[in-house]
């Protein structure tokens, strides 16, 4: 079993990001756009992000025009404590990188923090990859490319509920240049065990990555880039740190969920189902020498209100889980070697 802690991932840290934040500027029919240029249509204060598929882009309307743009995402107006807005309109703010919805029409010069005017509806979306839910997820068209500086060393990134057909990590610093670079294929062949699977099963991806064997070098940056051709690659969480390895985990581990979906059966028996999300749970018991207690115990102590990821064993990634620990205690059993316990609850 082993564990990532979590740098701190702050404005300072993201050095860079494919996904919009502020919308680029608003589509004008008589420029020239290049390969790659990115421009906004509006609605209200949702800005439809597009991007440019080739060079020499003139008078083609974006939405109309599937061979000169490609729709990568949308994202909201920046708020603007002098603009009046309407019920419902949605705008974001780049010191929280949060987004908010109003709630009343006529909402002019009231701070976002004012919970009679706002609802916070949480992280936009380039930052949701790095809140604290494993079900709220980054997404954009065709490759989703974020480079991160770490302060301090990271040996360790990990990637859940993902939807991507490659990953791709690289690390470096400014004194040492490129010291890591791998590419993750995600096909999953959990549950092939025959030719005639392999050949006639649907193609299942992973939704989940953890690499631990990143060189820790000091104040690396690490570039993550998850690929979906053709379609949105998306992401829920991504922790990026250092990992620490506890013990090995034993048999008798179990690992399930805690649904928090509504199920209401009225007098005729007629199930009324709200889905709503789910969140990993996990009891692990893990074999490890008497000589890391102390450290182990102070280690689960120090996070014991910081979400981390809990890595059972590599072979299973329904063992990956990023959340807290409920418990945990060590069997001081042996004269060399003793037993951890945890009860796990992940994030939803």
């Amino acid at each position: 079993m082993r564990i990532v802690r979590p740098a701190t991932i702050a404005d300072a840290n993201l050095t860079s990001s494919n996904v919009p934040e502020t919308a680029p500027a608003t589509y004008n029919g008589g420029t020239t756009y290049a390969l790659g240029d990115q421009v906004s249509t509006w609605s209200g204060t949702v800005a439809t992000v597009y991007e440019s598929l080739q060079n020499a882009n003139t008078g083609h309307t974006p939405a109309s025009s599937p061979t000169w743009w490609q729709e990568i995402g949308t994202t909201y107006e920046v708020y603007n404590s002098g603009t009046t807005y309407a019920v419902d309109q949605i705008v974001i703010s780049t010191t929280t990188h949060h987004e908010y919805q109003s709630l009343a029409n006529s909402n002019v010069g009231h701070s976002l923090s004012d919970a009679t005017w706002w609802l916070d509806l949480g992280s936009n979306n380039r930052w949701r990859m790095f809140d604290q839910s494993n079900t709220s997820q980054t997404t954009n068209y065709g490759e989703i490319e974020v480079a991160l500086t770490i302060t301090g060393r990271a040996d360790a990134v990990s990637l859940l509920n993902i939807n991507a057909t490659t990953v791709h990590v690289v690390a470096e610093t400014m004194a040492d240049g490129v010291f890591y670079d791998q590419t993750f294929e995600l096909v999953s062949d959990s549950g092939i065990d025959s030719w005639y699977e392999y050949f006639f099963e649907p193609i299942v991806r992973r939704g989940d990555l953890v690499i631990y064997d990143i060189p820790a070098y000091a104040d690396p940056t690490i570039t993550i880039t998850l690929t979906q051709p053709g379609g949105t690659a998306e992401i829920a969480t991504c922790v990026v740190g250092q990992s620490r390895d506890i013990g090995i985990l034993v048999y008798g581990a179990k690992i399930g969920i805690q649904d928090y979906s509504r199920k209401e059966a009225d007098d005729f028996g007629n199930f009324q189902i709200v889905e709503r999300s789910f969140a990993k749970r996990a009891t692990f018991k893990v074999w490890m020498d008497n000589d890391k207690i102390d450290a182990v115990a102070a280690l689960l102590a120090q996070y014991r209100a910081i979400p981390v990821v809990y890595i059972g064993v590599d072979d299973f990634a329904s063992t990956y889980i990023h959340g807290f620990y409920k418990d945990w205690n060590i069997e001081i059993s042996f004269p060399t070697k003793s037993y951890c316990n945890f009860e796990i609850e992940g994030l939803t």
